[in-house]
Formats: structure tokens, C-alpha cells, sequence
């Protein structure tokens, strides 16, 4: 039996009732992995990131959550809305710790590694910094820059560079804005770099290790950028209508992908971009809007419009099959 002949039984976690467009797994800690998703329902969620099972539900936004991110020491959550706010919350507990409010909807939010600092962003001219400690004080803003004639902005991504708190990529998602992905300057508020994008940003992701950025464009491409370089190392084809890409790291030998096809396909890598791919994997019954990896490798998660999130092993065991 080959690899592609096989179809794998997922572990399937349900909760949500609209769909899910962002997950973030947590770095290995002494609890485990954990699992965030943000869902349009408005009801972000934290589970286990190895069994699935469900840990508790953050209560509060008036609207869509676009993005969701837990904190290196899994003991923060963040959470951005389309209720024109972020949110900063207590992993452990669930209450909400402060409401930082955008002058738009918000769709990205993001942890220093050390935890000290929380990026928001969204259809906004600029990108926000809190001191986690101090979140009432007055944000450091990153101003993005605006054309006149553009009638909508949006950041999609923005990350923290490595572990420090001095460095901050970005990337956009409207046909308006530059086909770039921004290197910021923290202490200038300047853009220090542009690497070429050539496309809208759907999906992006940061290694834990805050060196390697993937960015899924519209033009069905994964660009592959070494923050350490400063530099676009990849490009990998993707198909056609995918949604959201991830890159097992530090292998970087194999990817999967979802999107509006239903299924969550996985894909051999080889050093020149070049793919193969090995499995297929369908069950989902909506567009599958975000894939990632396990911190091991040695699973994936997918997210869907039909409000489930299903994890898949990157190695099938024969015996456990449809």
C-alpha cells in the first residue's frame, strides 16, 4: 500500500461554529504543547496541542477574531478582532487582562520571546507595541505607509524577528498595498529592508526560533525567508486556490497545505523548492483557511469554514486507517 493510497482518521476537535482562520501552536514547555485558534465566531480557544482536547474558551469580543497567538511560557494569550480591539489574557485562567482598543478591525497580534512585548496590527496605517506590564501607556507606532489614492490597508502578519525586541517583519493583504514583506526597525521606526513578496499575504508563519518566515501568497507561491540572511531563500509552487502553507522546521523537507478544495494535502521537499506530493487527506466540509505544523514535526493541524479543527500524523501508521 503507498502513502497516497492511504487516508488517514485525524483526530477531530470541535467547539467552534464558524470558521477557523488562524492556529498557534506554543513551544514545548514543561505542561506540554498548546493549541490556539482564532475563529469567526468571536470565540477564541486554547486546547492541548497533542491530544486536541479542549482546555477553555476566551470570552469576550463583539465580533470575528481574526488572529490569536499564547505566549513563549504559555501563560499570556493574545487575541485580535474585528470589534476594533485586541485583547491580552491570562492563559492559565482565561480572564481577560486588558482590552486595547485599535482605530480598525485588528487581524494580527504577536509575543516577543520573552514575553515582554504584544504586536497588533490589522486595517490600520500602523502597527501597535505594548509593553506587555504597562499596556496602558500610549503604543510605540510602526506607521505604514499609505498611497493617497488607497481606500483599504491591511497588515496581515506581523511577527517579532528572533529574541529580541528590536526587529519586526510585516506583510500586507489587499492589491493596494507594496508586494513586499517590511523588515522594521524598532528604535528608528523606520523600514530598514524590503523583500520581495510579488503577491498578496494570505497566511504566514515564524519559526519559534524567530529565523525562518513562510509567507502564502495569491500567486499560489510559499516564499521562504532567512531572517538571519535578510533574504528570500525559496520559493515553492503551491495549488492552485491554496489558503495557508506550513514548512516542517528545522527539516524544512516537508510541507502541507489547505485550501478551498477541501482538502489538507502533504508534500516532500526537496532543497530546489521542488515538490511531491504523498498524501491527500479530505474530511473537512468547508474551505481549509489555515495548516500548521507541530513543534515536533510529527503532526499537523488544519483549520476549516466548517468550524473543526482536525490533527493528522506526518507518519501513518497502516493499521489506523479509513
Amino acid at each position: 500500500m503507498t502513502t497516497s493510497s492511504i487516508r488517514q482518521m485525524p483526530m477531530v476537535c470541535p467547539g467552534h461554529n464558524r470558521g477557523i482562520v488562524e492556529l498557534q501552536y506554543s513551544p514545548p514547555g514543561p505542561e506540554g504543547v498548546f493549541l490556539m485558534s482564532a475563529c469567526l465566531d468571536g470565540t477564541p480557544m486554547l486546547r492541548d496541542g497533542t491530544s486536541g482536547d479542549w482546555i477553555g474558551s476566551f470570552v469576550g469580543h463583539k465580533g470575528a477574531v481574526w488572529g490569536a497567538c499564547i505566549s513563549p511560557d504559555a501563560s499570556l494569550a493574545a487575541t485580535a478582532g474585528a470589534d476594533f480591539t485586541a485583547r491580552l489574557w491570562d492563559a492559565i485562567t482565561g480572564q481577560c487582562k486588558t482590552v486595547l482598543t485599535q482605530k480598525h478591525i485588528c487581524k494580527s497580534v504577536a509575543f516577543s520571546a520573552d514575553s515582554s512585548r504584544l504586536l497588533t496590527a490589522g486595517n490600520t496605517t500602523s502597527i501597535n507595541i505594548y509593553d506587555v506590564n504597562a499596556c496602558e501607556d500610549t503604543p510605540v507606532a510602526l506607521l505604514t505607509p499609505k498611497d493617497s489614492t488607497t481606500t483599504k490597508h491591511s497588515v496581515k502578519l506581523a511577527r517579532y524577528v528572533k529574541s529580541g525586541t528590536n526587529t519586526v517583519v510585516s506583510a500586507t493583504s489587499t492589491e493596494q498595498d507594496e508586494k513586499v514583506v517590511s523588515i522594521w526597525d524598532v528604535r528608528s521606526g523606520n523600514v530598514e529592508r524590503k523583500l520581495p513578496l510579488g503577491s498578496v499575504c494570505k497566511s504566514g508563519e515564524l519559526t519559534s526560533d524567530g529565523s525562518i518566515l513562510t509567507v502564502t501568497g495569491g500567486d499560489s507561491t510559499l516564499s521562504v525567508y532567512d531572517l538571519d540572511k535578510m533574504e528570500r531563500v525559496m520559493q515553492i509552487a503551491l495549488p492552485e486556490y491554496t489558503e495557508s502553507a506550513s514548512l516542517r522546521y528545522p527539516q524544512m523537507d516537508m510541507m502541507v497545505t489547505g485550501g478551498q478544495d477541501l482538502t489538507v494535502r502533504r508534500f516532500e521537499v526537496s532543497t530546489d523548492g521542488s515538490t511531491a506530493e504523498v498524501e491527500a487527506n479530505r474530511g473537512h466540509h468547508g474551505p481549509v483557511w489555515v495548516v500548521r505544523f507541530a513543534p515536533d514535526g510529527e503532526s499537523y493541524a488544519s483549520g476549516s469554514d466548517d468550524g473543526t479543527i482536525r490533527l493528522w500524523k506526518t507518519t501513518i501508521d497502516p493499521s489506523i486507517v479509513a
